[in-house]
């Protein structure tokens, strides 16, 4: 997985499901133990709209790899 401390993004599902939905967004990364309804979300919204899902095992990684100090389900990089 990539570092994306320096790209312009959004953190979490209502976040990145309004940006998946206005077209703004360019690449979702998602935590594979994230709570199975929200990954559906995720999935279903990416999908309608085409936009590529990258998985990462866990949240902490991913949190890691955004550069946030906290667990993240989701982190959606934008246009």
């Amino acid at each position: 997985m990539d570092q994306f401390v320096d790209i312009p993004k959004v953190v979490g599902t209502k976040q990145t499901l309004k940006a998946v939905s206005e077209g703004k967004a360019r690449k979702v990364y998602l935590a594979q133990d994230t709570e199975e309804h929200i990954k559906k979300m995720i999935y279903d919204c990416c999908q309608e709209h085409m936009v590529s899902i990258d998985c990462v095992d866990t949240k902490i990684q991913l949190g890691k790899a955004g550069g946030i100090e906290r667990p993240a389900a989701v982190i959606t990089i934008i246009k």
